[in-house]
């Protein structure tokens, strides 16, 4: 007998229908819980995820803002973006202790108040701005991009000085005295151009190329004269030795040697203006004289430092074009200066900025560690002539224009912090001619003081 005939049909399809349910809700509850299980794991992936996100970019370095003696400096992560923000602000007074026949008025003013922005974008491409705000007049004085991607080959596009003097080429803020020396009156102070610079052998010969539209002796301009001829462009050439760098142990590590040399036409630029050591007129040109030919410059320059004591040395000779009633001649213009200084506080000297070993801070709470700066000594002694032509042919009066003027300059300097400096110098400019029936202008002493903030 078997179980159908046993059991009836119907019974046991019921049977077995009640029986798969319980399965099928085991079933049923089983796949459901794996499926909670899953989505709670990604839940706490994904938390996971958001935390380590979050820790990468808390860990990722970040922009820094700088301001430690320096401009104020904005840096991206990568060093590609560079802001740096800066001023320069130098208040003068100058006093005229004698000066005959003419008194000149003592003068207080801002003689520069220069703002400087400058930086790097993508790594490679610097720029320079600098407007001066200083002696009652708005002028850009630079302005220009610098490329800097290949090491020996930096081009240089703007407004910014020609590779020519040697102490024009120092920093305002780092020249040994207030006002700069006699070879300056004959080179360019800022011109626009392009150059071409960079080391020929790493730190022991470097090199500087450009042509530029030319301005006038000691002048600046943001555009070349019009001329028919095309031709008022002003070529620079300059190379500088250091030969016995990067030793810096050598002792004679901190010597430098170079030339340099100009070459272009003047035709239709102003006249040059030469001024003394208290910004007073040195030479005027006859009514009627214009620029004319081309002008010519050779300038060797060189200086050593050691330890506190530095030297500074330059010539320039300017041969140079001038016409008037129809008479052309070239005329040679001549100057020459040595500047020597010394630190009394020890600190070491160089043609860049003195950083004071210790700060002023008279209230230290540690008597150690009190600071009064840096306080340098310095001597310049300087000559400028012009050739007797200039008067032969009319170009200038020997009775109100003298031949020749020789300087002497002593001065001391107080540097507060690498940003604050108190400047002193007397200087005595003795005259060649410039009076009437042949004698000599009077001599021109000045006392020049000068308090300057540099960052």
């Amino acid at each position: 007998m078997n179980l159908v005939e046993i059991i009836p049909p119907a019974v046991l399809l019921s049977a077995l229908v009640m029986g798969f349910q319980p399965a099928q809700a085991q079933v049923t509850a089983a796949q459901a819980i794996p499926t909670e299980s899953t989505d709670e794991k990604i839940q706490q992936l994904e938390l996971k995820l958001d935390e380590l996100d979050q820790r990468i970019q808390t860990d990722k370095p970040a922009a820094s803002v700088t301001a430690n003696g320096g401009p104020f400096t904005i840096r991206s992560a990568d060093d590609n973006f560079v802001l740096r923000l800066g001023a320069d602000l130098q208040l003068d007074h100058r006093t005229f202790p004698a000066v005959s026949p003419v008194p000149v008025a003592d003068q207080t003013l801002i003689r520069r108040a220069r703002p400087t922005i400058s930086g790097t974008v993508y790594q490679y491409i610097d720029f320079f701005v600098r407007p001066d705000f200083g002696l009652g007049q708005v002028v850009v004085y630079d302005l220009y991009a610098q490329l800097n991607y290949f090491s020996r080959f930096n081009l240089r596009v703007g407004k910014f000085k020609p590779p020519v003097g040697l102490e024009r080429l120092q920093s305002d803020d780092d020249t040994n005295f207030i006002e700069r020396g006699l070879p300056t009156l004959l080179v360019p102070s800022r011109d626009f151009g392009y150059q071409l610079s960079g080391d020929i052998v790493t730190k022991r010969v470097s090199y500087a190329v450009g042509v530029f539209n030319g301005v006038p002796d000691n002048s600046l301009s943001d555009a070349s004269v019009s001329d028919h001829s095309g031709h008022n462009r002003d070529y620079a050439g300059r190379i500088f030795l250091t030969p016995f760098l990067p030793e810096t142990k050598n002792p004679l590590s901190g010597l430098g040697v170079g030339m340099a040399v100009t070459r272009g036409n003047v035709d239709g630029l102003p006249l040059p203006a030469y001024k003394t050591l208290g910004q007073n007129t040195l030479f005027t040109f006859a009514s009627g004289v214009t620029s004319a030919g081309h002008r010519t410059r050779l300038a060797p320059q060189g200086y050593y430092y050691r330890g506190p004591f530095g030297i500074l040395s330059e010539y320039t000779l300017a041969e140079e074009g001038f016409e008037r009633g129809g008479v052309r001649r070239n005329i040679a213009l001549r100057s020459w200066q040595v500047a020597a200084s010394y630190v009394l506080t020890g600190e070491k000297k160089g043609f860049g900025t003195l950083v004071p070993r210790r700060a002023f801070d008279p209230q230290s709470h540690f008597w150690g560690n009190h600071g009064w700066g840096a306080i340098e000594l310095a001597a310049r002694v300087g000559d400028f002539s012009v050739e007797q032509a200039i008067f032969k042919y009319g170009f200038a009066n020997a009775e109100t224009s003298p031949r020749r003027a020789h300087e002497w300059v002593g001065g001391v300097s107080w540097y507060l912090n690498r940003m604050f400096r108190i400047s002193a110098d007397y200087g005595n400019t003795n005259f060649g001619g410039g009076a009437a029936a042949g004698g000599n202008r009077s001599s021109e002493r000045v006392w020049l003081n000068r308090v300057q903030i540099n960052f």
